[in-house]
């Protein structure tokens, strides 16, 4: 089995400069969020095709990630337990 790797955002992987042609955990993390709408520099969702040209990739790329790659879900579990 794989290792489980700590993606969060003080681990230090999205820092790392990923090789040409490839993403890193920063640059995935801001497609998600700008597919769903959620990124800190830009109002509402964005186009696949406006992402793929903003990261220099292919179209289907872009596709996968948004298809096979979530957002880890957020850790509500502390705000609900100190009620």
């Amino acid at each position: 089995m794989p290792k489980l790797r700590n993606t969060k955002p003080d681990s230090g992987y999205e820092e790392t400069p990923a090789p040409p042609g490839t993403l890193n955990v920063a640059q995935l993390r801001q497609i998600i969020l700008l597919h769903q709408g959620k990124a800190a520099d830009h109002e509402g969702p964005v186009d696949i095709q406006q992402i793929a040209e903003k990261f220099r990739i292919d179209v289907v790329q872009v596709q996968r990630i948004v298809q096979f790659l979530s957002m880890p879900p957020e850790d509500s579990s502390k705000s609900e337990n100190s009620v």
